[in-house]
């Protein structure tokens, strides 16, 4: 009879880590070879759309620019040593960066790479509100941090919003008391730390 302790029954390791980072919004994808694709979670496959300097194309990852593609093909390459690279492709806007890890076989053989996209927002939007539930912001108060995320500045605010400069400012002083953070650049900073997330619907629909 085969084994059957609590690690088989529960399910296999594949189907735990695949659903790990499901659950985080944060593209990552596990790439063999010279960008063979194994495995992408949803947020890598909607970020690597038509925009993206990088996409999927027939099981690949493949770069639209050649010095590009170079580049990510160097960085795949070295993974076989051991080495790690962060990489920025495209330019302006669009420009996406990430990290190229190595991953150990069972020998302890560096084999295949883990690709993790760079998030293309200073911080999504579930742990946003989520943060603004710990810290009982008002929606208006949210609405202002969400600016200041976005670079805006308090008169920019002010006119986007309606409102006076007086009272953003107010609310500006608000947020910044009950997040104990001593400037808008100490608030924004401890946003951009939080962790990542993923909605309950969008799980759902990849169920």
């Amino acid at each position: 009879m085969s084994y059957r302790g609590p690690e088989r029954r529960r399910g296999s390791p594949d189907r735990w880590w695949r659903h790990a980072l499901e659950e985080i919004d944060l593209g990552v994808c596990l790439v063999a070879g010279e960008g063979q694709l194994l495995y992408a979670n949803s947020t890598a496959r909607r970020q690597l759309d038509e925009t993206s300097p990088l996409q999927i194309i027939d099981g690949q990852l493949i770069a639209s620019q050649r010095n590009d593609q170079l580049r990510l093909e160097g960085a795949l390459a070295d993974v076989q040593r051991g080495l790690r690279h962060l990489i920025c492709l495209g330019r302006g806007p669009g420009r996406l960066s990430m990290s190229v890890l190595p991953l150990q076989d069972g020998q302890g053989r560096p084999t295949q790479a883990m690709v993790v996209l760079g998030k293309r927002n200073l911080c999504g939007e579930l742990p946003m509100l989520a943060f603004a539930r710990e810290h009982q912001l008002t929606a208006a108060e949210l609405q202002v941090l969400q600016s200041l995320c976005s670079g805006l500045q308090p008169q920019e605010i002010a006119h986007r919003h309606g409102v006076a400069i007086s009272t953003v400012r107010t609310q500006i002083a608000s947020v910044r008391a009950k997040t104990a953070t001593e400037s808008i650049r100490d608030l924004v900073s401890m946003v951009a730390q939080l962790p990542p997330m993923q909605g309950v619907l969008r799980v759902m629909e990849r169920a």
